[in-house]
């Protein structure tokens, strides 16, 4: 792959389903995600430096095990490629549909933090699936502002709760409602 621009890596089959696979197992190696998409390891290994290069995926090695994991920026592409594969009238494999997804075992939080995070991802995961819900209806604009503007004021909600914490709030949260923001935005703005 030369240095193309990222988008063209996705305009192929092999990284897509490359990033949703690592989006479905959450942590793994490289040799999972081969199999999976019915790669070589070289041509899968190539695949997974270019996502690292694009700060998509992280590596990471403990002992003799290297593993594979999204970063927020790839789990940002991975919700628009699902976006993308159902707005082109496509079906995402069941193997990588919401229900069956395995949960990444996530660093413990303090309780504020934890009730933050928890309060993101169920704002996140409502904005979504209004969103797709619009998008598989054809809805215009109009619409489409009228129906996730609402979760405007959450948003400023959650934000005001990080601000106000008495206890600092992790990292991970910040960086968490921060992407659930651009990725709100940039839905809410989307042309029509």
């Amino acid at each position: 792959m030369g240095k193309e621009n990222p988008e063209y890596l996705f305009l192929q089959e092999k990284p897509t389903l490359a990033l949703l696979a690592i989006w479905f197992y959450g942590r793994t190696y490289a040799s999972v995600i081969t199999k999976e998409i019915n790669s070589t390891f070289a041509h899968t290994t190539k695949i997974l430096s270019r996502m690292e290069e694009d700060g998509l995926v992280v590596f990471s090695v403990e002992g003799r095990i290297k593993y594979v994991e999204l970063t927020e920026k790839g789990y940002n592409v991975v919700s628009l490629l699902k976006e993308l594969i159902v707005s082109l009238g496509g079906e995402l494999p069941d193997e990588y549909d919401l229900e069956g997804r395995h949960e990444v075992s996530e660093p413990e939080l303090d309780p504020a933090s934890a009730e933050i995070m928890e309060k993101i991802k169920k704002l996140r995961l409502k904005v979504e699936t209004i969103y797709r819900e619009l998008v598989s209806s054809d809805a215009d604009e109009a619409t489409t502002k009228r129906r996730l503007g609402p979760f405007s004021r959450e948003l400023a909600m959650i934000g005001e709760m990080i601000d106000s914490s008495e206890i600092p709030v992790d990292d991970d949260v910040i960086d968490a409602f921060n992407a659930t923001r651009e990725v709100f935005l940039s839905l809410v703005n989307k042309n029509g």
